[in-house]
């Protein structure tokens, strides 16, 4: 990281980057939900984090990352995810045939309370999906399956193709 002070720049790994509080992310997801309900309000904030983990992993891959297999993708997960601060990152499963990956990750950004009913990890489960979708080279979807929002020891997501993560939806509802 390197920090131009006569400028006023932060950049690594030739990007620039901005150093915010998580409060603001808050601040951000709350204005959404007063503003547009939540549900709409949650696919804004999965969308845009989808994008920005699209960013991360062409930042990741130009400073010399690889994610040819599951030792790849768990290294980099872990490094980046918590040198970023998005939380301790971890990747369980990973089955490029089937095209799934399979995170947990604790102490994300998103997790305010532990006694919620509903998972709350909009943003950073968006941007794993991006960041899963540039590594796979197809388009992914994600679903929640545990959060320490909800009072679970950890957060995990299942990130794969569209038609599995929905017929695992599914599953899940019933």
């Amino acid at each position: 990281m390197d920090v131009d002070e006569k400028r006023g720049i932060i950049t690594a790994y030739n990007e620039r980057f901005l150093f915010i509080p998580t409060k603001l992310i808050h601040a951000i997801e709350d204005r959404m939900s007063e503003s547009f309900g939540a549900a709409t309000a949650t696919s804004f904030v999965y969308e845009i984090g989808k994008e920005g983990g699209l960013q991360y992993i062409r930042i990741a891959e130009r400073a010399g990352f690889k994610f040819r297999n599951f030792q790849d993708l768990k290294a980099a997960a872990e490094r980046l995810g918590t040198l970023a601060g998005w939380g301790k990152v971890d990747v369980v499963e990973f089955n490029q045939q089937k095209k799934m990956v399979r995170l947990r990750w604790t102490d994300g950004v998103s997790v305010r309370s532990k006694k919620g009913k509903i998972p709350v990890c909009h943003f950073g489960r968006g941007i794993l999906t991006g960041a899963i979708q540039s590594i796979l080279g197809t388009d992914c979807e994600s679903l929640e399956v545990l959060c320490q929002g909800k009072g679970d020891p950890y957060c995990e997501a299942i990130v794969g193709v569209p038609d599995e993560i929905l017929r695992l939806a599914n599953s899940h509802s019933n």
